[in-house]
């Protein structure tokens, strides 16, 4: 076999090896595989990452989707790539998750009403938590750019709401009792309410809550 057959003869066998791995090769980001997921929530928290990332390295949410800043700190520190789709539909129960309850202040009655919330379905289950006043309107303003509405939890309400208002899409106001839910809901369309719930029981922030989802 003479030196140009032979050399030939070695590159056929090579590419004949490359074929399987080529056909093997993982397929583009775009691509749906076993290391991606998708989630369809409005609301995209720390918490929900959690439980859907075992095994993953990309995630896609809808191009509306809210991702808290503790959801961000999460997918860099697990180095979990965020892509966003362009045709997701909204459904019912997506539209449940177009609620953010954002806790600054908390405490046992926070606590219970937040389990009750997650239990019902109301709020999509979905909360926050931030270190002061000027985080909580953070993330509220956050939440309404994206089409979303929020409940702050905060002993500091006035400074949460006037913060939250200099971004021009959000509406948020002080509420303390059902008749100014009502208030802010017809006359001033609010889509952040923010509540003191210090000295609070836990049924009196249940019916907060209830009417300010209903």
């Amino acid at each position: 076999m003479d030196q140009q057959a032979l050399i030939e003869r070695i590159v056929a066998e090579v590419m004949g090896k490359l074929r399987p791995v080529q056909a093997n090769a993982r397929p583009s980001v775009g691509s749906t595989t076993e290391s991606q997921f998708r989630l369809s929530e409005n609301i995209i928290t720390a918490d929900l990452l959690a439980e859907n990332s075992v095994g993953k390295s990309v995630v896609e949410v809808s191009s509306r989707a809210i991702v808290t800043p503790s959801a961000r700190d999460w997918l860099k520190q697990n180095r979990i790539e965020l892509t966003r789709s362009t045709n997701a539909k909204t459904s019912t129960n997506q539209q449940k998750s177009d609620w953010l309850l954002v806790v600054q202040t908390a405490g046992e009655a926070v606590k219970a009403v937040l389990d009750d919330a997650g239990r019902s379905g109301a709020f999509g289950g979905h909360r926050e938590t931030t270190v002061d006043a000027a985080s909580a309107a953070k993330v509220a303003a956050a939440a309404v750019d994206r089409g979303g509405k929020c409940v702050v939890f905060s002993a500091e309400p006035e400074i949460v709401a006037c913060l939250a208002n200099r971004n021009e899409k959000v509406r948020a106001a002080v509420v303390a009792d059902v008749t100014t839910v009502d208030r802010v809901k017809t006359g001033l369309d609010g889509n952040a309410f923010v509540v003191d719930p210090i000295g609070r029981s836990f049924f009196e922030l249940r019916t907060l809550l209830r009417r300010i989802a209903k």
